[in-house]
């Protein structure tokens, strides 16, 4: 086992600078490999109910699903090119973005074989299951909207009007609320799933195209990463910004880590790792990730930190384990 280097640094966190606390240090875990695979990964996504990790392999044009308990890769479904990908809660259908195909492909969790789609209008991007309706919500690659699908019907049934190109969202069941990035505007909205319409918008400066996205409810905080190589906590009631921290630059995903109080921000090369507490982040360490490693998926029953890559000949899923733990 093989232990990566760590930093910490204070950082100026709104108006007051926080207190460096002790390094976080992390050792390499378990590493998947698949081989004869160049294309690259899109969003990553955690089964937690069936401790599975889920890749949209958008080079590949598979859906690829590990099982974390073996270790092992068992299932490549052949969707297209794969972006994102959703789940209900009872772990019995994914719901995966097809941007190319624009389409909603519909797996069954336990066979692993596509049973349905929705077709759409557009190229697909990110992609949630919004449990308190039961409905798929997934946004038009680089229009305005978000297309609201009914999935047991397999239909369209609506369209929430956006002020923007939409990028990645996550979905509050504490408020009910979907929050979603405007990567053309600077701001991150609020979605009334009951309403079907934009309630809120906030900007995300100093984060600039906004990318990730990611909740800690417990402290009602809205993570935003901006490709600038900035991260913005916001207040998920008021919109006004907590508190920033300089992260690496062009972050694709965000995953936070609860129990530990870390946010991990994957940027390719590096992964830069963030310590939240309830009114400040601070830096807590760094790993080192392959360089077209720019998703993050953390398993809530491990603690493990994942990762997907390509090098061009194999693809590889790779975790990182925290060998010391933080000072939440």
């Amino acid at each position: 086992m093989k232990t990566l280097h760590a930093f910490v640094a204070p950082l100026l966190l709104a108006s007051s600078l926080a207190l460096a606390e002790p390094p976080v240090t992390f050792t390499a875990g378990t590493s998947i490999s698949i081989p004869a695979s160049a294309g690259r990964f899109d969003i990553l996504r955690l089964d937690s109910k069936r401790h599975r990790l889920l890749g949209a392999h958008e080079g590949d044009k598979t859906e690829d699903c590990f099982d974390l308990s073996s270790g092992k890769l068992i299932g490549r479904i052949k969707v297209g090119a794969a972006v994102d990908t959703a789940m209900d809660p009872d772990s019995k259908r994914y719901y995966v973005s097809v941007q190319d195909a624009q389409r909603v492909a519909v797996l069954d969790a336990a066979s692993l074989k596509e049973i349905g789609y929705v077709k759409v209008d557009g190229p697909t991007d990110a992609i949630l299951y919004e449990p308190a309706n039961h409905r798929v919500y997934v946004t038009h690659d680089d229009g305005t909207n978000v297309w609201v699908i009914d999935p047991a019907a397999l239909k369209i049934v609506g369209s929430v009007e956006v002020p923007g190109a939409p990028e990645f969202m996550e979905y509050d069941p504490s408020a009910d609320r979907i929050y979603l990035n405007i990567k053309t505007k600077d701001s991150v909205v609020a979605i009334d799933p009951a309403a079907g319409k934009v309630v809120a918008t906030w900007p995300t400066a100093p984060a600039v195209s906004p990318h990730g996205i990611a909740l800690d409810p417990s402290h009602h905080l809205i993570f935003v990463a901006g490709a600038n190589g900035k991260l913005v906590a916001l207040d998920s009631t008021s919109g006004k910004v907590q508190a920033t921290a300089d992260i690496a630059q062009r972050v694709d995903q965000l995953a936070y880590d609860p129990k530990a109080a870390l946010l991990f921000a994957a940027g390719g090369n590096t992964m830069t790792v963030i310590r939240v507490s309830a009114t400040a982040l601070s830096a807590a360490g760094e790993i080192a990730l392959a360089p077209a490693a720019r998703n993050v998926a953390v398993d809530a029953a491990s603690g493990a930190v994942w990762t997907t890559s390509s090098d061009g000949s194999s693809s590889f899923a790779k975790s990182w384990m925290v060998s010391k733990a933080p000072t939440p």
